[in-house]
């Protein structure tokens, strides 16, 4: 898995003009902090890394970057060593292909080096096990956090949560499902409030790059707008860039594709499992909503077809799904880790950028 993340790593570096090897504008959310810029978005990370002196920030945001990687690697290999003698040989092997290989996770987590959602998607994990747990009081502080990393988490990591939440405790009864979340749910709401009028960085464009200095490199002056802009300004700035021809029909649609293919995928082993799909099995479509808030297609695509695999592994997990029965010949999974180690990562705005640019 560190190896395929250090291939998506190798052709960022390849691929970025920034001086530090890695995508500038991921590098920018180590800089805005609440000291300097007060109580703005995505800001949570930043403050921590104050304590960091500036000449090893850099430095810094590498071994933070990598740690985040490995801490996901080691949860994947434990979680794939707990299922191995719950599921099919080909089965198993099938998902753990999907983990390991597929050019939405670890190889682009290395391409896509430093980015919030994966420190986030650590807490997503920890947010499912709370909720396994029946510890619900602390998913509060938890969910707070991560919208504090990054408000993006509502729709890839808050409502994911709270859907597990509904589906769990409500087998029990409708009444016992809302009290479980009602705490949850009001924190969030609350963060979520509180980002939304006071996320904005309002003394302006020349205020900001002064407070940035020497930090703020060329390429990720764009990034600039996610402080300086609302929320409610977001969709109005998404039409303006499609409608310039930011994407081409055939990405829209292979993009379109993989979406569909992702749930598909995601309600066929519910059926085969003779489950219904409920709403923890659909909570992946969240993260659609974000193509209206940003232009990082690629990348909310990729975020959906990792929360197929979330879901098919927690219901695997806590016994929801059985999948006993299936048949994938050697060379077919030969074929297919082939295909996808050769396409590389996904992408972040525009799709499979080793072929593509």
């Amino acid at each position: 898995m560190l190896a395929l993340a250090g291939v998506g790593f190798g052709v960022q570096f390849l691929l970025s003009p920034s001086p530090i090897g890695f995508s500038s504008f991921n590098a920018l959310h180590f800089e805005i902090n609440y000291l300097d810029h007060g109580f703005v978005r995505r800001a949570l990370v930043g403050t921590l890394f104050q304590a960091v002196p500036d000449a090893a920030r850099s430095a810094a945001i590498l071994v933070f970057g990598w740690a985040v990687i490995a801490a996901l690697a080691a949860l994947v290999a434990g979680v794939l060593h707990m299922l191995r003698e719950r599921m099919s040989r080909d089965s198993f092997r099938l998902l753990a292909l999907a983990w390991i290989a597929a050019p939405w996770t670890f190889m682009n987590l290395g391409y896509d080096f430093a980015r919030l959602d994966q420190l986030n998607l650590l807490l997503l994990a920890l947010s499912l096990w709370l909720v396994y747990r029946g510890r619900m009081l602390w998913l509060a502080p938890v969910s707070v956090c991560g919208l504090l990393v990054h408000e993006a988490y509502l729709f890839y990591g808050l409502i994911p949560v709270l859907a597990y939440g509904w589906v769990r405790y409500r087998s029990v009864s409708s009444a016992t499902g809302l009290r479980q979340l009602a705490i949850p749910m009001a924190a969030a709401l609350a963060m979520l409030g509180t980002i939304a009028v006071a996320g904005r960085y309002e003394p302006g464009r020349a205020r900001l790059v002064e407070s940035l200095g020497s930090r703020l490199a060329d390429p990720n002056h764009n990034a600039l707008n996610v402080w300086l802009r609302s929320g409610v300004d977001n969709p109005e700035y998404v039409i303006a860039r499609v409608g310039q021809g930011l994407f081409g029909p055939f990405e829209l649609l292979a993009m379109a594709g993989l979406v569909l293919l992702a749930m598909a995928t995601l309600i066929g082993v519910a059926y085969i499992a003779g489950r219904w799909p409920d709403a923890f099995l659909l909570s992946p479509l969240a993260v659609l909503s974000l193509f209206v808030f940003g232009i990082d297609y690629a990348r909310w695509t990729g975020l959906i077809a990792i929360l197929a695999l979330v879901v098919t592994t927690t219901y695997l997990l806590d016994g929801a799904l059985h999948v006993k029965r299936s048949r994938c010949p050697r060379y077919l999974l030969v074929t297919l880790a082939a295909l996808m180690i050769l396409a590389g990562p996904l992408g972040t705005v525009h799709l499979l950028p080793l072929w593509f640019g």
